[in-house]
C-alpha cells in the first residue's frame, strides 16, 4: 500500500511543517529562549521536512525486505544526510560546537514520532485490506 504518493506529498509535508514548527515555538516559549537564527531554522525545518517525507514514501518500495531493517535504515539516511549538510555547512560558515548533538535531538524526535504514525497507518491499511480479502473467499 502506498500511503504517501504524488498526490498526497505536499500536504504530507505541510503537515508536518506545521507540526514541527509549532512544537519548535512551543518548546522555545516555554523555555524562554530567543532563536537569533529564526529564519534559518524554519527552513531547515522545511527542508527536513520534505526530506523525512520523501525517506517514509520509500517504504512502498523497500516492502520485499525485513520491516525493522527498512526502518533502522531509513532512519540512518535521513540523519546520515543531515550530518553530510551539517559538515558541509561547516565548511562555508561556522557551526556551534553542539550542532550534530542538536541536529540529532532535532530530527530524532519528530522523526520518530512521525514514523511511528505513519507505520500505524500503513499497517492498519494492510490489516483493512487483508480483511477484505478473507471476506471476499
Amino acid at each position: 500500500m502506498k500511503l504517501i504518493n504524488r498526490n498526497n506529498f505536499i500536504s504530507i509535508v505541510c503537515i508536518t511543517f506545521t507540526l514541527v514548527v509549532c512544537g519548535k515555538l512551543l518548546l522555545e516559549k516555554s523555555t524562554g529562549f530567543i532563536d537569533r537564527y529564526y529564519t534559518e531554522n524554519i527552513f531547515t525545518c522545511l527542508g527536513i521536512s520534505v526530506l523525512a517525507t520523501f525517506v517514509l514514501s520509500l517504504r512502498y518500495y523497500l516492502q520485499r525486505f525485513p520491516f525493522i531493517p527498512v526502518a533502522i535504515g531509513q532512519y540512518l539516511a535521513l540523519i546520515g544526510f543531515v550530518f553530510l549538510c551539517i559538515w558541509i555547512a561547516g565548511h562555508f560558515t561556522e557551526n556551534a560546537p553542539s550542532a550534530y548533538k542538536d541536529m540529532f535531538v532535532s530530527v530524532t524526535i519528530p522523526y520518530v514520532a512521525g514514523a511511528v504514525v505513519y507505520y500505524i497507518s500503513f499497517f492498519a491499511q494492510i490489516k483493512r485490506a487483508n480483511e477484505v480479502f478473507s471476506n471476499l473467499e
